[in-house]
């Protein structure tokens, strides 16, 4: 069972405990969007379905480049890293906004789209 507490900002805070879970916590604004996560989220815990999605939410295909490029790219040879430079700013300069959960095969399709136009 869910806990939804009311914040000093005003805001609803949802908690969901369940043995064998990790703890997930999620902020909104409305009592009724907080219960209807709840609901949603322990019904998919229950089913075995659940996916945590809360990071891929709040990182940007943008951040992920450039954690790439800085953490992993140094590693390979000089004409790889180049290369993955110049794809990876292709890359940004279209989707570098979206989150990563909100890149969607539509999205991909659209891209290539427009890059074969």
């Amino acid at each position: 069972m869910a806990t939804i507490t009311k914040t000093p900002a005003n805001t609803w805070k949802a908690v969901i405990r369940k043995k064998g879970f990790p703890t997930q916590t999620k902020t909104f604004r409305v009592k009724r969007d907080a219960s209807d996560w709840s609901r949603r989220v322990e019904d998919e815990i229950v089913r075995g379905v659940y996916i945590q999605r809360t990071t891929s939410e709040r990182t940007t295909l943008s951040q992920a480049l450039d954690r790439y490029l800085k953490e992993v790219s140094p590693t390979k040879k000089e004409n790889t890293q180049r290369a993955e430079i110049t794809k990876a700013a292709i890359l940004n300069s279209y989707l570098g906004q979206y989150a990563l959960s909100m890149i969607t095969p539509e999205v991909v399709a659209k891209f290539r789209d427009q890059r074969m136009a």
